[in-house]
């Protein structure tokens, strides 16, 4: 990973940007959950093994990876506990690189390996009982807490409420990289959103770029969660107000070159929504027509996008 971010940072600097990470919440049979002490924030706090997604990495694929790098284990998810979007989670490196957190979370049991520390990275591993644990940061903080509590209760996975805070950056959203990158394929988050009418028909929108359909989505801007993605989305390309209900799930690993030859890996979060207002309508310009679709009548769409498709269908309305 070094070699892309290392790339992003020498065209954007150290200004604030959102970056996809994936984190594994590891227990031991004993229940302990495994955290480490990183080289570069030293003794300052303990934290959830786990790192940045790579170009074409799913969170699942970046956070056994990491795990192996910086403990030595291999690990397999057991559940998704959820996503960290809040500026509230934004951190400052000890290099003065600025980051606005998005960072999936996956309970993970060992399945192989030995316990050890990576030499370069991180100075200590230990397990801590729930009840005893060490120092943490905020949001890892609130995944073992999310965690826990998901574990007795089933809860689906967890999710920021919307919101949006100003940001002091140059980089506000996706288009305002392009200036600086190009069209240099970038590692982005958004989200993608599921609404389905009375009679079970779900929303979907003829894209202005590509002609082709697919369901409301877009390019988190600097600043908002995932949920304010969402909702803005939808109501720029359809006209609705919508109201985040769940997070389905996650989904990444393919590279997007768009008409104006743009390259992008999404890291698209889907969101189950419910309508509370507004008119459906096409904007024109994202959107060149909208309207909701029998599930055994879909138009033409890309495999992806059905994917996302199905996964929500499946879930009660």
């Amino acid at each position: 990973m070094a070699g892309y971010i290392q790339w992003l940072r020498q065209l954007a600097g150290p200004h604030l940007l959102p970056l996809a990470y994936a984190t594994a919440l590891i227990r031991d049979e004993a229940g302990r959950i495994l955290f480490q002490r990183r080289a570069d924030f030293g003794s300052a706090w303990w934290g959830l093994p786990g790192g940045l997604l790579e170009p074409r990495e799913t969170p699942v694929a970046c956070l056994q990876r990491e795990v192996v790098e910086e403990t030595g284990l291999h690990v397999e998810p057991v559940r998704f506990v959820g996503v960290y979007s809040s500026p509230r989670y934004n951190v400052t490196y000890p290099n003065g690189d600025q980051v606005q957190q998005i960072t999936t979370c996956h309970e993970c049991r060992m399945v192989g390996g030995e316990l050890r520390p990576d030499a370069d990275e991180i100075l200590g591993l230990e397990f801590f009982a729930p009840e005893a644990m060490p120092p943490l940061p905020v949001w890892y903080a609130d995944m073992v807490a999310d965690a826990i509590q998901g574990r007795h209760t089933q809860v689906p996975p967890y999710f920021d409420p919307p919101d949006q805070q100003a940001v002091n950056t140059p980089f506000t959203s996706l288009i305002s990289m392009r200036p600086v990158v190009g069209h240099a394929p970038l590692v982005w988050p958004g989200a993608s959103v599921a609404v389905r009418d009375e009679a079970g028909r779900i929303l979907l929108q003829q894209r202005g770029d590509t002609g082709t359909w697919s369901l409301p989505a877009g390019a988190l801007d600097t600043g908002e969660t995932l949920a304010h993605t969402a909702i803005r989305e939808t109501e720029e390309e359809t006209g609705l107000l919508v109201e985040p209900i769940r997070l389905v799930d996650v989904y990444s690993g393919w590279q997007v070159t768009y008409p104006n030859g743009d390259q992008l890996y999404p890291v698209a979060f889907l969101f189950l929504c419910g309508v509370v207002g507004g008119e459906l309508r096409a904007d024109g310009h994202e959107s060149l027509a909208v309207d909701f679709f029998a599930p055994d009548q879909l138009p033409p769409i890309y495999p992806n996008m059905l994917e996302r498709i199905q996964h929500a269908l499946a879930l009660p309305r």
